[in-house]
């Protein structure tokens, strides 16, 4: 393993309580997979958090991450590390959906990411330890919530369909060779999917990305065990040839429902999910389109509808 990852993951457990020494926020990510889920597969050096409460408005999230990351911003500097802090405003945005809190010690940094848009989740943290690989070679042991299991990995699928970077599909290949594609992974894909900021049909169906130079520059050197390019590709094409294949029907027609602007949220198993600000603020967003330019907001159903007849072509043809 690379030791520039190696430090940086020692730095991110160091601070890791500290940010999470709050009923509020709970990790999600690679970090949490490759660190407090599976035996250190690979490592993580980033710290993604979830804002649990999916009640608060917009400005009452932003001010409570602003004001959470400020708490943990100066523990850390107590501890003598170097912070830069990315705030929202209530009016505009950061640089993306997440309040970002960068924490530095020499040549070495871990980017701490609150989603403000996605906040709350699909089924109650888990509070999960520091897996024995990794209490092993950092000699640390510490304790963080977690989103649970499929919603870990739900919220990885729609990462690695929209990103299409090594680190996600490894976890994704990860996935595959300890779960399968389970039910209820995919469920929690799709209350992801619901509230991804780009149209459903682009993330699902979307073209394949090349990784080749990320390959090289951000993923060799941070897996226990070498893991070829084209491993990675293969499980890229798996995962875009298996995962929209896996929607049932109650699936399908709450996509299709949801992109009308007027979802079935009866066709869905979490009670809560119509309650969830980043799926609200889609529709939202459906809405000012349907005013704005109605062909447009139209044919975000008809290609969905496109795509999954060719799907249903397709395994019709094999």
């Amino acid at each position: 393993m690379n030791e520039i990852y190696v430090d940086t993951v020692r730095l991110m457990l160091g601070i890791a309580p500290i940010v999470f020494d709050t009923p509020l926020f709970a990790m999600k990510g690679g970090t949490a997979l490759n660190l407090f889920l599976q035996n250190m597969p690979r490592l993580s050096v980033d710290i993604d958090v979830v804002l649990t409460d999916r009640k608060l408005s917009r400005d009452e999230a932003i001010a409570v991450i602003s004001a959470e990351l400020e708490r943990a911003r100066e523990q850390i500097e107590a501890e003598g590390h170097a912070t830069k802090f990315s705030k929202a405003t209530s009016s505009g945005r950061a640089k993306g959906d997440e309040v970002k809190l960068t924490v530095i010690s020499g040549e070495t940094s871990v980017k701490v990411e609150v989603n403000y848009v996605f906040r709350g989740t699909l089924l109650e943290p888990v509070q999960r330890p520091l897996v024995g690989a990794a209490e092993e070679m950092f000699s640390t042991r510490i304790v963080v919530p977690t989103l649970h299991e499929s919603e870990l990995y739900g919220s990885k699928l729609v990462a690695a369909l929209d990103r299409q970077h090594p680190r996600d599909l490894f976890d994704v290949k990860h996935m595959y060779d300890v779960f399968g594609l389970r039910e209820d992974i995919v469920d929690a894909f799709v209350g992801y999917l619901s509230g991804h900021n780009r149209p459903i049909h682009e993330v699902l169906f979307g073209p394949k990305h090349s990784m080749v130079e990320v390959y090289e520059t951000d993923f060799v050197g941070m897996t226990l065990e070498r893991v070829d390019l084209e491993e990675l590709e293969a499980t890229q094409d798996r995962l875009h040839r298996e995962l929209p294949a896996a929607l049932t029907e109650n699936h399908r027609q709450f996509l299709l429902s949801l992109v009308r602007a007027d979802p079935d949220w009866s066709l869905m198993t979490y009670e809560h999910l119509r309650e969830l600000p980043a799926i609200r603020w889609k529709l939202q967003n459906l809405e000012v389109l349907k005013k704005k330019n109605s062909a447009l907001f139209e044919q975000q159903e008809s290609l969905l509808r496109e795509h999954f007849a060719k799907l249903d072509i397709g395994t019709a043809q094999t």
